[in-house]
């Protein structure tokens, strides 16, 4: 295969398939597959030559280190881009106000955060400070001040809506 400018050429070592070489440069199985004109994804044999979609010749890009915006690209699951960008589905899908993790589409835009990398912060005078009291949900909360539990949970960088305990203070988005 003859690459062009944005793309590479990758040699396939044992112990490869398709899926780690995709993660391995930021791509998918079917791009790859489409560059290469595979037809059986789980079939490529040590020594074969692959061009590598949308890749700067070179090493593979370091991992993302502040949140950032992602277009869905064929074959792009939130599970593949949670691995791919050291994050989880829930935390992807909370972010992002998926309510069914199995539906997304390509063309849709994704907020990532990767783990560890907080989310920027609401710009000021968009919340209400609020200090979580015992027996608050957010639930309950959200009701009080007419929004919603994904909002809080978002604008605070909460994964698991139904842990928050007395004390934490949030953000309540306007």
């Amino acid at each position: 295969p003859t690459p062009s400018p944005n793309q590479c050429v990758y040699v396939v070592k044992p112990g490869d398939t398709l899926y780690s070489i995709a993660r391995r440069f930021g791509t998918t199985v079917s791009a790859i597959a489409q560059a290469n004109n595979i037809t059986n994804v789980n079939q490529i044999f040590v020594g074969q030559k692959l061009v590598i979609p949308d890749c700067i010749p070179g090493t593979p890009p370091p991992p993302p280190t502040k949140c950032f915006v992602y277009v869905v690209k064929p074959g792009d699951t939130l599970f593949s881009l949670a691995l791919r960008f050291n994050t989880t589905v829930s935390e992807i899908a909370l972010r992002n106000h998926i309510v069914n993790p199995n539906l997304i589409f390509v063309g849709q835009k994704l907020t990532i955060c990767p783990k560890g990398v907080a989310p920027p912060p609401p710009p000021p005078g968009t919340c209400i400070p609020y200090v979580v009291k015992p027996g608050d949900t957010l639930y309950s909360i959200a009701l009080r001040y007419g929004t919603t539990v994904q909002a809080i949970a978002l604008a605070n960088n909460i994964v698991n809506p139904n842990l928050i305990f007395a004390g934490q203070k949030l953000c309540i988005p306007q």
